[in-house]
């Protein structure tokens, strides 16, 4: 994954499951996390967050979440989209959330607009 990201251009946009990869049930550590992080960094890559499993991979939703906080406290800005129907039981519900992190307020106008 790693090499994958080193290749795409400045300023792509790279969809990332926070936790339980779908479809393969992946789950990257907190150190690949750092390393995905510093290269994403690196190459100016937005990250768009997909957390549908959150609380399935290590059965806590606070550690699932790493990756959202550390790329948080790095200083990305980036989508998070945040779904209920599974980690929350509520099957054949479309319930959820979309989280715009933004750096300045002049961002957040546009991203409200």
């Amino acid at each position: 994954m790693l090499n994958y990201l080193r290749t795409l251009p400045t300023i792509s946009r790279v969809l990332l499951y926070a936790a339980a990869h779908n479809p393969t049930n992946l789950d990257t550590t907190q150190e690949n996390w750092r390393q995905i992080a510093d290269v994403m960094k690196t190459k100016k890559l937005f990250p768009f967050f997909d957390t549908i499993y959150q609380g399935y991979a290590s059965e806590s939703i606070e550690i699932d979440a790493y990756p959202i906080r550390l790329f948080n406290e790095m200083g990305f800005q980036m989508v998070v989209a945040e779904s209920y129907a599974k980690n929350m039981e509520l099957y054949g519900e479309r319930i959820g959330d979309l989280h715009v992190v933004c750096h300045t307020p002049h961002t957040a106008e546009k991203v409200l607009s």
